[in-house]
């Protein structure tokens, strides 16, 4: 571990450009990431895709050796596995519950499982019903938090106005 003036210093800069591609967080949600150490130098990488990018390339590899087609357990897989990653997400962007990285990198490998099988059935099945179904409910969830969440923002900054 560096000296906490060493961490300071890595937290007020933030990620620097080439970092963003792995911990795509501001200076502020650093704490959403892990941090190490490549020599003198801050590694941030983001919690939540810790779990992620690893799940879904193993889940993607294991269907490719074993290839597989659809299966009654696809709607689990597709929509029961990405609510933990979503709904730890949702109640952390609305400020309804504070989440820690270990519940970000867990969360995040049920929705590498889930994205996982998404590729692949997408790759055997092209546009297959059920894999634009699963895409475009998890597009609407995310636009519908994100507006509420800026309408929250948006009203406590005219209540602070008045």
């Amino acid at each position: 571990m560096r000296s906490e003036a060493a961490r300071a210093r890595a937290l007020r800069r933030g990620p620097g450009v080439a970092g963003f591609l792995l911990a795509h967080h501001w200076p502020g949600q650093l704490d959403r990431c892990y941090q190490l150490w490549v020599g003198q130098h801050p590694l941030w990488l983001c919690a939540r895709c810790s779990g992620i990018y690893p799940a879904l390339f193993a889940t993607l590899v294991i269907q490719l050796i074993w290839a597989g087609s659809y299966s009654s357990w696809d709607w689990l897989w597709l929509f029961g596995l990405p609510l933990v990653a979503v709904a730890d997400w949702a109640f952390d962007r609305l400020s309804l519950r504070v989440s820690n990285n270990f519940w970000r990198t867990a969360s995040g490998f049920f929705l590498g499982v889930s994205l996982g099988r998404t590729v692949y059935l997408n790759m055997i099945y092209p546009f297959n019903k059920m894999v634009v179904v699963q895409l475009l409910c998890l597009v609407g969830i995310v636009i519908s938090v994100e507006i509420v969440a800026r309408l929250i923002k948006t009203g406590s900054r005219s209540k602070h106005m008045n």
